[in-house]
């Protein structure tokens, strides 16, 4: 009788379920029903004593199958403008990313991630599209539009069924550069009345109120018909840098020979994380928390003297373009990747996190990251080159880089009209002395180079 209790619970537990469809149908049939019609609790048992072994095996065989399917999971996408890859967690010694660095602990670090460009609009549409900026069709503005012709990562989950929101806070996502597409939501409420990049607004705290308010929404968190996609772009570590009520003393903890700059943009950091964090914690207290990856990024650095460059834009120097990267996902285990990545491999994990088959080979040009998250810790992730891409704009000359070899890598970067300059990245990391006299290293770079944006699909700008 024990054994027939336990055997009931189990087909029933697996009736509510799809794996269940197998072993329902078996005690149908025992028992002299239609297919899929439900037993009463006593016939159940008398059919279950005669059919125990049956059951079990197709208890058995629709636990395997269940065990073969990926967990899906909706995605929080997180990015947050002109954010340096050197963060707590990473070993700057300023306190000014807490809440990014309790996250990292309990989820994948990449390492050594890139943008593929140095500026918003040339790096954050191919970071959604999933291919690099110079086969977007787009036009040549600086404020890029991007054309309906791409396909948007937000297009493939709402083709695919769920829900897609995002909210905004700079006037550049206002206007009609179509980052929009494919989002059944899309909030720029929190974004300033003045359209200019030099506006101090604060607007971390208010864009960490949309988007709370956003996934507080059922209609946008609870879809009867699939998971949902959010996307939510930070903007206070952009210039210009202002002061923040409650702020640590930053000052007092700089590194050696930082400029004072530095001290006001930490405080930027600071400010963004909390608030962040606000948004990390709404998302841990909600029932689908269990349910959710984050992934945090940004959409490019910013540089403070290196190679006596200040801002960001115009180069792709590791300052400039080496940018954080977690990726958070329930019950995977914390680990570290030591290896390069790019932006290009986002739109891939986030389908793959989503349940989303992969598109067409050649669609999108990275790889998904979800191996390196939920794969054997054991396996050395394999290293990749990383391609830079960023095409001519009003304020940039066209620049294009490769990262080769192992990490951190020899840098080729090409300048255009037959300038190059190539870098040791492991014995020169502020990239002081191009080595492109050698000629050793610096031909197969340039081969590679070339190959690799050989096998692109590039486009020229439109009106």
């Amino acid at each position: 009788m024990a054994r027939t209790r336990i055997l009931f619970a189990a087909v029933v537990a697996l009736v509510v379920g799809a794996a269940g469809i197998v072993a329902r149908d078996r005690l149908s049939r025992a028992a002299g029903l239609p297919p899929g019609e439900v037993l009463a609790a006593p016939l159940a048992a008398r059919v279950l004593d005669a059919e125990a072994p049956a059951v079990s095996e197709a208890i058995e065989e629709d636990a395997a199958t269940i065990a073969a399917e990926p967990r899906t999971y909706n995605v929080v996408l997180i990015t947050i403008d002109t954010l340096r890859w050197d963060l707590g967690y990473m070993g700057y010694p300023r306190p000014i990313s807490p809440n990014l660095d309790r996250l990292a602990e309990r989820s994948t670090v990449f390492e050594r991630a890139y943008a593929t460009a140095s500026y918003t609009p040339k790096s954050i549409g191919p970071l959604l599209i999933g291919r690099y900026a110079s086969e977007t069709f787009r036009d040549g503005e600086h404020y890029t539009t991007f054309y309906p012709a791409n396909v948007f990562v937000a297009e493939r989950v709402k083709s695919a069924g769920h829900r897609t929101l995002a909210a905004m806070c700079h006037h550049y996502f206002k206007w009609k550069t179509l980052l929009d597409q494919g989002f059944d939501v899309w909030d720029t409420s929190a974004t300033p009345a003045v359209a200019n990049d030099n506006d101090p607004t604060v607007t971390s705290d208010k864009l960490t109120d949309v988007a709370i308010g956003l996934l507080s929404d059922p209609e946008n968190v609870a879809s009867p018909t699939g998971r949902f996609f959010a996307w939510f772009h930070f903007l206070d570590p952009h210039l210009p840098y202002v002061r923040h009520e409650g702020a640590p003393d930053l000052v007092g903890a700089a590194p050696d020979a930082a400029p004072p700059e530095r001290a006001l943009y930490d405080e930027e950091v600071w400010f963004t994380d909390k608030h962040v964090g606000r948004l990390i914690d709404h998302i841990a207290s909600q029932p689908w928390a269990t349910e959710t990856a984050i992934v945090i990024t940004s959409d490019h650095g910013e540089a403070f003297g290196e190679r006596g460059f200040y801002r960001h834009g115009r180069e792709l120097w590791e300052p400039l373009v080496r940018v954080p990267l977690v990726v958070h996902v329930p019950d995977a285990s914390a680990r570290r990747v030591p290896v390069k990545r790019s932006h290009v491999d986002v739109v891939p994990t986030i389908l793959e996190l989503l349940g989303i088959p992969a598109p067409a080979p050649g669609e999108l040009r990275g790889a998904s990251l979800v191996p390196d998250v939920t794969g054997d810790p054991a396996t050395p992730p394999d290293d990749r080159d990383v391609y830079l891409d960023m095409p001519r704009g009003p304020f940039n000359e066209a620049r294009r880089a490769l990262i080769t070899n192992g990490t951190p890598g020899l840098k080729l970067i090409d300048f255009g009209e037959g300038r190059y300059e190539l870098y040791d990245l492991e014995a020169d990391p502020l990239e002081l002395q191009s080595v492109h006299g050698d000629r050793q290293r610096f031909a197969p770079a340039l081969e590679r180079l070339r190959r690799v944006r050989g096998e692109l699909r590039e486009v020229d700008p439109a009106p």
